[in-house]
């Protein structure tokens, strides 16, 4: 694939900020991924349909859901499954996992971590079990626009900071908007072919790393407090929906790096 986007793609690389091309994404990267996405986003669109049906209580139509996000933010190993074309590079490779692993981190701010922190102080006010939360079961069922309750209060199925205003929890949380606002700035970058832009991965790699252990280990110092369910249940909140948010963001610091000094190579040379 030809990295180069011509003016009728919109964007002119007449004169590209710093001298580096900006990267498109190979479209049959972006092809799978949507997918991919499709795939396990339509498996939490249809346990909630099931739980609004009466077909799954509110725990299990949650525990599924969480499972298939956790599983759909590994998306970004699928761009190493596909051969790259004649003009596909590594550090091509690279950036389409890297722009994959910032999309899906962003979708899931947008999707459930913003509003999340917008209405829960609103929403869960004095309570402080499940149960609390299974009072408004019969709320959630009697409108589909009633269903926010659910898709707000998922994660209180394996975690009740959720819905119990734990302070830690809630500011850990708040660093959704400014992952949000560093990706959209990185997308920005790239399109001006800037060649400082994945000095954002680079910078940024250390929050999710720090934010994730706290959320974690708070909890396991705490006695696992928090934790509603079972053995699995507190490994679905703390582990299996947690390792991409500490490990991934290590991986892209150490790739971002080479292309970061790849670009301010380029830079200097141009």
């Amino acid at each position: 694939m030809n990295h180069s986007i011509t003016a009728e793609q919109g964007i002119s690389l007449s004169t590209p900020l710093g001298g580096v091309t900006p990267r498109l994404m190979d479209p049959a990267v972006s092809r799978l991924f949507m997918g991919w996405t499709a795939l396990w986003w339509g498996l939490a669109g249809a346990c909630a349909v099931a739980f609004y049906l009466g077909a799954l209580d509110f725990r299990d139509s949650s525990r599924i859901s969480l499972y298939g996000i956790s599983i759909w933010l590994n998306g970004w190993l699928l761009v190493f499954l596909l051969r790259p074309g004649a003009n596909r590079t590594r550090s091509d490779l690279f950036h389409d996992a890297l722009a994959i692993w910032m999309l899906s981190y962003a979708f899931t701010n947008v999707v459930w971590e913003i509003p999340w922190l917008i209405f829960s102080p609103i929403l869960f006010v004095d309570m402080h079990s499940l149960d609390d939360l299974l009072a408004h079961t019969e709320y959630m069922r009697e409108s589909i626009l009633h269903m926010y309750w659910w898709s707000l209060g998922s994660f209180a199925s394996v975690d009740l900071r959720t819905i119990n205003r734990d302070p830690t929890f809630y500011t850990l949380e708040l660093y959704a908007f400014v992952n949000l606002l560093t990706v959209i700035y990185f997308f920005y970058l790239n399109k001006k072919g800037s060649p400082h832009r994945y000095l954002v991965a680079v910078i940024g790699c250390g929050e999710p790393v720090a934010s994730t252990f706290i959320f974690s280990f708070t909890e396991v110092f705490a006695g696992f407090e928090n934790m509603v369910g079972g053995v699995a249940d507190t490994l679905l909140a703390l582990v299996w929906t947690q390792y991409q948010y500490f490990v991934f963001p290590l991986i892209f610091g150490v790739l971002g790096y080479k292309l970061l000094r790849e670009d301010l190579a380029a830079s200097k040379a141009a």
